[in-house]
């Protein structure tokens, strides 16, 4: 009994260990909280940036995206990628890994403001 005991609490300690000591946790990477904006590398790759608008639009609504949008033009993937990424970092506090980065630079422009 105490055996399993043993291994649950070292289970629960390891996972405790790796969730907070994740790239993807700003907070552990002493960040405050939503610090910044969230935009796309520019070494993101155009089919990861298309992925990720694909999965994000169908989790979030991209109405300031779509034609018509404060956030539309221009009309070009990584505008739009920044835009839906930013979003997920408000939403969820992490800047997608791999695809964007934390800039101290506001990318509103025109009649698309950035929160």
């Amino acid at each position: 009994m105490a055996k399993n005991n043993n291994l649950s609490i070292f289970l629960v300690t390891l996972l405790a260990v790796a969730l907070c000591s994740s790239n993807g946790n700003p907070t552990m990477r002493g960040r405050k909280y939503n610090e910044g904006w969230c935009v796309p590398d520019t070494g993101a790759s155009e089919h990861d940036m298309q992925a990720f608008l694909d999965y994000g639009c169908s989790q979030y609504s991209c109405a300031e995206i779509l034609p018509g949008g404060s956030c539309f033009e221009p009309d070009l993937l990584m505008a739009h990628t920044a835009w839906l990424l930013d979003l997920y970092y408000r939403e969820g506090g992490v800047c997608k890994k791999g695809l964007g980065f934390i800039t101290t630079s506001n990318p509103s422009h025109g009649t698309c403001t950035f929160p």
